[in-house]
């Protein structure tokens, strides 16, 4: 196997070193019967997508009971004091 070849057997029997190759290289010809055949590339790595982040201070914000008014709050101090 030459650095960018290798023959069909190569590719059943030995292909960790095929793969080795593909990934210094990039591509690799496949032969068959001594004459190229097909071409293996190597896939570019797709683009991670990043989620955005979570509002954990609109979630928070959210998830907090709301504030008792003027009038709601004399009203319980009321209450209690009975």
């Amino acid at each position: 196997m030459n650095a960018n070849t290798a023959t069909i057997r190569q590719l059943r029997t030995d292909f960790r070193s095929v793969k080795r190759s593909i990934e210094q290289h990039g591509e690799v010809v496949v032969t068959d019967h001594g004459e190229p055949a097909y071409v293996i590339k190597l896939l570019p790595a797709p683009a991670k997508k990043r989620r955005p982040l979570p509002d954990y201070y609109a979630r928070l914000r959210k998830r907090q009971p709301k504030g008792l008014s003027a009038e709601s709050t004399r009203q319980f101090w009321e209450e209690e004091r009975r």
